[in-house]
């Protein structure tokens, strides 16, 4: 290694600049974005209004206790099973089974217990049905559009999985769950209405251009409207150019 070589070396510099720092929100732009998520149309700028969409907030939230409290002193057994349940310690069955008895379900045919239970049974029994009978028309309605998706995905250069996995979690999951958000109904509203806006976009933009056209045509060749002369040719080339002036305007 040669002297000038050494130089360049002891010239390089021995720290780095460290990193900008990431910006971290303000507590109230936190506390915006969580209760955004927690309260549909939640409003921050209007004190009045956010102040009623809190105190709305709040009361279902106590409703809800005290709901679950009625419902959990009526049988304290219930307490305990969803706290296994939630603790991790035993499944739902077995915590059942754990502070009602395995043999909780086997009650005397023709009591009112007994036609109870039957009748949960029976709803149990309706929903699973149901749900398989949807589960089995949804995968087979899938595999028959598969072809369709994947020829669009292929057409536009969209990514297949990404675009299913993006359709699954801001429409088909929300919708079937019931949460429907104002970015969720914005971005239905749009697709309903792409064709039409996009058709009155081209309408707005053909008659821009049509005028634009006609402006034009009359700084060129005039209004084409006859000058105040009695001169018989000059009248005659005032209606040629009138003439010229409508037909290309109307053939823009």
């Amino acid at each position: 290694m040669d002297k000038e070589e050494l130089n360049n070396e002891e010239q390089l510099p021995t720290t780095m600049e460290a990193p900008p720092e990431e910006v971290q929100p303000s507590k109230r732009e936190q506390l915006r974005s969580m209760l955004s998520e927690e309260i549909e149309g939640y409003n921050m700028d209007d004190d009045e209004e956010a102040s009623g969409q809190l105190m709305g907030y709040v009361q279902n939230g106590r409703d809800q206790r005290t709901r679950m409290a009625e419902a959990l002193q009526s049988d304290p057994r219930l307490a305990q099973v969803l706290s296994d349940v939630v603790s991790g310690k035993r499944g739902a069955a077995a915590a059942l089974a754990r502070y009602f008895g395995k043999d909780a379900f086997d009650v005397e045919e023709g009591t009112p217990e007994y036609e109870e239970i039957m009748q949960a049974e029976e709803e149990r029994k309706q929903e699973l049905e149901a749900f398989n009978v949807s589960k089995k028309e949804y995968e087979a309605n899938l595999e028959a559009s598969m072809p369709v998706i994947e020829q669009w995905c292929q057409k536009t250069g969209v990514d297949q999985e990404q675009f299913m996995d993006k359709i699954w979690a801001e429409v088909i999951s929300p919708v079937m769950a019931g949460t429907y958000s104002e970015a969720m109904l914005e971005l239905l509203n749009n697709g309903f209405n792409y064709a039409q806006d996009t058709q009155d976009a081209m309408k707005a933009g053909e008659v821009k251009g049509r005028n634009q056209n006609i402006n034009k045509l009359r700084e060129e060749v005039g209004d084409g409207l006859p000058k105040a002369m009695p001169a018989t040719s000059e009248q005659a080339v005032n209606k040629k150019k009138k003439n010229s002036f409508i037909e290309s305007a109307l053939g823009a």
